[in-house]
């Protein structure tokens, strides 16, 4: 898909993989703005002026990382849309498709004739990262992509046999496993979302997907230097997160990544440290 001075749109913040990537292959990674004030969703205007003759593909991270939004069907389809309109293929990244506190809509579903590559694959809902397994689904006007995918797939490097046939299994299995760890997830989303904006300086939009959380810095000495908070906060209280900017500078700066996969009694005792680190910050 990708050449030389070639743009891929992507979602700002972002997962980190997709900018280097792109960068990797001489092309250009060109984030779209989602709103933090409607729960991150994309800003389809302006996705849709960020669009020239170098673009070649939209990616969509749906529930996403960092951000832990989900996307409407709406916004789904008038980006669905916005592809059809300029002939574009879209990457749809559904790794956290069933870690959803809604009902999960691929925007796959929604078109018959775009161009789909959809991504997902064992790590997240079926808790198994280290296995190191995913999976590509390919719409049928992709014939060009289909065979250089079977190309590489002849090479000795693929993901481990063994662990494929569990996998197979699971997905044809039953999954009251997935439900037991949604209403886990969620218990320690609400409670994350509620004591994070309890905290003078910090305020969050409300997750409703993955188990990430993405709150704003609005600490004076902290708002747009998002790597020093995480940090100080690390050497001080011992408590770590991912800064904001690592996901893009542009959309990810002042702003933290925290996971809630945590029991509530830990995730107290580290927002409880977060808050005596900035109620002590000058």
């Amino acid at each position: 898909l990708v050449e030389q001075g070639d743009n891929i749109l992507i979602p700002g913040p972002s997962y980190p993989p997709y900018t280097s990537f792109v960068k990797y292959f001489g092309g250009n990674p060109i984030e779209y703005r989602c709103i933090e004030s409607e729960g991150w969703q994309p800003d389809i205007d302006y996705l849709e002026k960020k669009i020239t003759k170098r673009t070649k593909a939209i990616v969509i991270i749906n529930p996403n990382n960092p951000t832990g939004a989900v996307y409407s069907k709406k916004t789904l389809q008038q980006i669905v849309d916005v592809a059809a309109a300029y002939n574009l293929p879209i990457i749809s990244d559904e790794i956290y498709d069933q870690m959803n506190y809604k009902k999960h809509v691929s925007p796959c579903s929604l078109s018959k004739d775009a161009k789909f590559i959809q991504l997902n694959g064992i790590s997240k809902v079926y808790l198994a990262p280290g296995w190191r397994i995913g999976y590509m689904a390919l719409s049928n006007n992709f014939e060009e992509l289909f065979d250089a995918c079977i190309r590489q797939a002849r090479i000795r490097l693929c993901a481990n046999t063994p662990g494929q046939y569990p996998y197979f299994s699971a997905l044809k299995g039953p999954t009251t496993h997935i439900k037991k760890t949604k209403r886990k997830l969620r218990k320690r989303r609400d409670y994350a979302h509620k004591r994070l904006n309890e905290i003078e300086g910090l305020s969050t939009a409300k997750p409703e997907g993955t188990f990430y959380i993405f709150p704003k810095i609005e600490h004076p000495k902290y708002a747009r230097n998002d790597k020093k908070f995480v940090l100080d906060l690390l050497h001080k209280k011992y408590v770590l997160f991912v800064n904001g900017s690592g996901f893009g500078k542009k959309f990810g700066t002042g702003h933290f990544r925290g996971v809630f996969l945590p029991k509530v009694e830990i995730l107290g005792e580290a927002f409880d440290r977060v808050e005596e680190f900035l109620k002590a910050t000058k």
